[in-house]
């Protein structure tokens, strides 16, 4: 019965190969893992970024108002204009009449002309940056409302290499951590495409 209850057992030996074994292993898989974490961050950031979108451009047509998207990090306010681009911090779509004041105006709580459709809160391990900070505005056509010099907008979506999700920390583009590259037109129409690894993070 001793004989047959040692050797059901594991040795030190066997043990340490065993534990050995499984520490290579995980050094394998842990980095793979990471780099679909990121590649599905990367793509849920641009599917819901692309979903507002086009859900913006159909209330425009189906609501004949304007509908305009900004960078908004509670949901009940416009983060727009300066230097900083970055929608990772959350955006927000509303509505409002079509007037002689015009498009792309900023969201004002409490406005009875001004009605928030939806609201996408900060996304996590991915910087998403766009070409500026402004306001963009669709019309009744769900088209694009250009301005002087600007007739599209630009973001690129990028996966952090850290779990520091503050607002300047610019994501990486490189084989394995690849971003995308969602192109706005004044059509209103939008491509996605992977960013080239060349390309910066940055517009």
């Amino acid at each position: 019965m001793a004989e047959r209850a040692r050797m059901a057992g594991l040795s030190m030996v066997e043990l340490m190969v065993t534990i050995l074994v499984l520490a290579i292993l995980m050094a394998i898989a842990i980095p793979s893992f990471r780099a679909v974490m990121n590649r599905g961050n990367v793509a849920s950031a641009v599917n819901a970024l692309n979903a507002d979108i086009q859900f913006a451009r159909g209330q425009a047509s189906s609501q004949h108002r304007f509908v305009s998207i900004c960078r908004s990090t509670t949901g009940t306010a416009c983060d727009a204009g300066g230097t900083t681009h970055d929608y990772d911090v959350g955006w927000m779509v509303y509505s409002y009449d079509v007037s002689a004041t015009g498009a792309d105006q900023a969201y004002k709580a409490g406005s009875s002309n001004m009605t928030i459709l939806r609201y996408t809160p900060q996304r996590r391990g991915v910087s998403v940056r766009a070409t500026d900070a402004n306001v963009f505005t669709f019309n009744q056509t769900g088209q694009f409302v250009a301005s002087a010099g600007r007739n599209g907008l630009n973001f690129v979506a990028c996966p952090r290499g850290t779990v520091d999700d503050a607002s300047n920390n610019l994501g990486t583009n490189t084989a394995g951590m690849q971003g995308s590259l969602l192109v706005l037109r004044q059509s209103g129409s939008l491509t996605v495409t992977p960013l080239p690894l060349t390309s910066s993070c940055l517009l």
